[in-house]
């Protein structure tokens, strides 16, 4: 018998065990009126799965995006279940899309951040029949730019970090206080968020040529050398 919580919300099956899974059980656990959630992950009985399918309104599928295909046709397709997806870069027909354009970590996120998030939606569907009882804000992608919008998400979201880390490094062999470092961070940060390019500094505006060769020959032996050789390349004025 289809289980359903007291508010009458949906039955959602989440298939996955992953970072992704954690978050969508906690989120939804903060809604006015929660779904009831039902879980599967690929290590489990393939059984217990069609017993499951049985109860639930609605599937998250909330694995990997190589194995989105083959996991839908091979075990979804057939029992004519809703299915939501949460890849920024996949595309099918036959499944809904709801990307979060957020960076999950491996812990939960403050309550506040799940509010805030927006999702990333076919220009077809809508967020309250993918995720019922979500109050989040959406915005539409077609299927043909979603992988110009996911290379974006991918650049802005994983590329600074990448460059972080190695300054952090050096950081660490200057004994620059962490404290100092991340009040620089923020600030940037900040001054992006509230100028867009006009928050710019440093001698790529300037066109300090002799500054920027200086960087340049102390950054040599480091993986940093050949970005900011690249970086005065791309965006030299």
């Amino acid at each position: 018998m289809k289980q359903t919580n007291v508010l009458n919300s949906k039955t959602v099956l989440i298939i996955g065990s992953g970072r992704l899974a954690k978050h969508l059980h906690y989120w939804n656990s903060l809604q006015a009126k929660p779904n009831h959630i039902i879980n599967w992950n690929r290590s489990e009985d393939r059984g217990l799965l069609s017993e499951l399918l049985l109860q639930a309104d609605l599937v998250w599928l909330a694995i990997s995006d190589s194995a989105l295909q083959n996991f839908f046709e091979t075990y979804l397709l057939a029992s004519a279940k809703s299915v939501v997806h949460f890849s920024g870069a996949f595309s099918d027909d036959r499944m809904k899309c709801a990307h979060p354009l957020m960076s999950f970590p491996n812990e939960l996120l403050p309550d506040a951040a799940y509010k805030a998030t927006w999702f990333a939606i076919s220009e077809t569907d809508t967020l309250k029949e993918m995720l019922p009882g979500f109050s989040n804000a959406s915005f539409a992608v077609s299927a043909k730019m979603k992988p110009l919008y996911h290379a974006l998400c991918v650049v802005a979201g994983n590329f600074p970090q990448l460059l972080w880390n190695e300054v952090d490094h050096s950081r660490k062999q200057l004994n620059i206080p962490e404290a100092a470092f991340s009040i620089y961070l923020q600030q940037t940060l900040d001054n992006f968020l509230n100028l867009k390019s006009k928050a710019l500094t440093g001698p790529l505006i300037r066109h300090d040529q002799n500054t920027m060769d200086k960087n340049k020959t102390a950054l040599v032996n480091t993986k940093l050398h050949s970005i900011y050789a690249a970086f005065i390349k791309e965006f030299s004025p």
